[in-house]
């Protein structure tokens, strides 16, 4: 049984005069997963995102929430909603504690101690919760911010480029606290960013605008995997014998070489050429394993690499 999305965008349309931002995008966002929103700058990501919330008209199109409209039905949409638009911004004279009590006290529907205190576990600030803002590194602003998105249990968390400005371990926070609440709160979290190695970690659907135009969407793990050539080691010996052998027809393909391994780029067809190749000119083939691409290759790939 199929699913219900959380988040549908249909035919979405934006122009600003005569010029398209947004041409015709349609996707969905399920429960329990994470939905990566990736494009090169200006593709309209941050355009997208002002839309699903309620921040800019829609001119074409329809988004819809929990099947709310956003145009038609704003209140009921935007109430499944939690989100953090570049970094959240907070009272940094009160404790994390105070400021959730704070931001609670806005919600529609009575947010209780129980559900203050169950947030801020699941975003792991229970030992610093109660000390000042002003304190916290940006990774427990953060977290802080996340906990403040979710006080209203929403259904969608919408988060624009949660990692600015964090160091490597700050992100990889962030990332596993993205994944846990996705998956422990069965939310649906849709994500901007342009940390593409990030990205393939933490997300489980990705999507791609390029110029306002969806122009993919598709699992982590069959986006990685469709990159129309491969990234493969042939394990051999001995290894100059290898290169030379290798050298006039296959020099563009070969990436990289150690003692005993050469490293190409090669489509699927190549790969049982090159080991003929090999074997008839005496070099002893011991292994041919096909390296993982990364969602950055086919992130280049597919949007002709140099934007």
């Amino acid at each position: 049984m199929e699913k219900t999305p959380v988040a549908e965008l249909i035919n979405v349309k934006k122009r600003i005069g005569k010029t398209t931002i947004i041409d015709d995008i349609s996707l969905k966002v399920y429960p329990g997963e994470v939905f990566g929103f990736l494009g090169p700058n200006g593709a309209g990501k941050t355009t997208t995102i002002r839309m699903m919330v309620g921040l800019m008209d829609i001119t074409e199109g329809e988004i819809l929430i929990h099947n709310n409209s956003v145009e038609k039905n704003f209140e009921k949409a935007i109430a499944h909603i939690g989100g953090i638009i570049e970094n959240p911004e907070m009272y940094k004279f009160l404790s994390g504690y105070d400021n959730l009590v704070h931001y609670a006290r806005m919600a529609p529907e009575k947010v209780t101690k129980e559900r203050i205190l169950e947030v801020v576990k699941l975003v792991g600030l229970e030992k610093n919760i109660k000390n000042k803002v002003g304190s916290y590194s940006l990774g427990m602003r953060q977290r802080l911010g996340l906990a403040q998105a979710l006080l209203h249990s929403p259904s969608l968390l919408i988060l624009d480029e949660p990692t600015n400005g964090l160091d490597p371990a700050g992100i990889r926070e962030i990332r596993n606290y993205i994944r846990k609440i996705a998956h422990e709160e069965n939310l649906a979290v849709f994500v901007s960013s342009h940390l593409l190695a990030e990205m393939q970690r933490m997300c489980d659907q990705i999507g791609i605008i390029q110029n306002g135009k969806l122009i993919s969407v598709e699992s982590v793990g069959d986006f990685v995997g469709s990159c129309s050539k491969k990234n493969v080691r042939f394990q051999v010996s001995p290894i100059s014998e290898a290169v030379k052998v290798l050298g006039a027809p296959y020099d563009s393909l070969i990436t990289g070489q150690g003692d005993d391994y050469i490293d190409m780029t090669v489509s699927h067809e190549h790969i049982a050429e090159i080991n003929k190749l090999l074997v008839l000119n005496d070099v002893d083939v011991y292994s041919i394993v096909t390296l993982q691409s990364t969602l950055e290759e086919k992130f280049l790939e597919i949007t002709g690499g140099g934007q």
